[in-house]
């Protein structure tokens, strides 16, 4: 009797276990491509979309190729065409254009709007999001951060003027990364003043992870299995972050509990 009672404890736990395995192997996966600068590849935050999505218990995996530069620009990505080319030959569900930190605010005066390299961006934009839509993707612009407040208004309002233009999704990061840099002094947002540190991208990866999946993420531990990018890394422009091997991390996997980055979801989850 007791060797009949554990050979069906046996078969109820296999059971179970393939039941965990068909839900995780039927989750969706969703592909992003990522395009911009240190802004994107500084603390890795497309690895840290790719965790959040991991973590949580439903909605879709997410799958990462981001072409990025240091102080690159859209027009730059453009140009060298490795992004474009990614765009053209893969199936992607979601396109995320970021361009140099402050230069969309150009779009705030019809003088500067005129200038040679805001026209370039502008153009940038288009050409992206237009091959993008060609291909059946969605576009979202990745919001950058200013200065001041009068900066960051006017770079709130290029983004807008972009997405206008090209029928764009906006994702405005800056004021929220500004404000709870304000209401949290103690758990600065920003590494050096320019780039995130840990909390912000992880606000900023929330943030985003809500626009692509169309969800809220809860709060579940990370495992991060891959390098927290400094903004000087080594960064090759013609191929994505993740698969350039210099950039590959060794050892084992860094786990960040859930608790710890409730409070930054709840941030990004309230977020406009």
């Amino acid at each position: 009797m007791r060797m009949r009672l554990r050979n069906m404890l046996l078969c109820c736990l296999l059971a179970l276990a393939g039941i965990a395995d068909a839900t995780a192997a039927a989750r969706p996966a969703q592909r992003v491509l990522l395009v911009g600068n240190s802004l994107i590849y500084a603390q890795n935050v497309p690895g840290l979309l790719r965790a959040l999505a991991a973590s949580q218990t439903g909605g879709p995996l997410l799958e990462t190729a981001s072409f990025v530069a240091p102080g690159g620009t859209l027009a730059e990505r453009w140009k060298d065409g490795a992004a474009a080319k990614a765009l053209r030959e893969g199936q992607w569900d979601v396109v995320v254009l970021q361009e140099r930190g402050g230069l969309l605010a150009c779009m705030a005066s019809s003088e500067q709007r005129q200038q040679p390299e805001c026209r370039a961006s502008q153009r940038a934009h288009k050409q992206f999001a237009e091959l993008a839509e060609s291909r059946g993707a969605r576009v979202l612009l990745f919001g950058t951060w200013g200065p001041d407040a009068a900066w960051q208004l006017n770079l709130d309002r290029g983004l807008a003027a972009i997405a206008r233009n090209t029928g764009a999704e906006t994702v405005e990061l800056g004021e929220m990364l500004r404000e709870q840099d304000k209401r949290q002094p103690s758990t600065p947002m920003f590494s050096d003043g320019v780039h995130a540190s840990l909390e912000g991208a992880l606000l900023i990866a929330a943030r985003l992870y809500r626009s692509i999946a169309g969800r809220a993420p809860s709060a579940a531990e990370l495992e991060l299995d891959f390098v927290l990018l400094p903004a000087n890394a080594a960064i090759k422009p013609e191929s994505p972050i993740e698969q350039q091997p210099q950039l590959a991390r060794s050892g084992e996997p860094v786990r960040i509990p859930g608790k710890s980055i409730a409070g930054l979801l709840a941030v990004a989850n309230a977020a406009p």
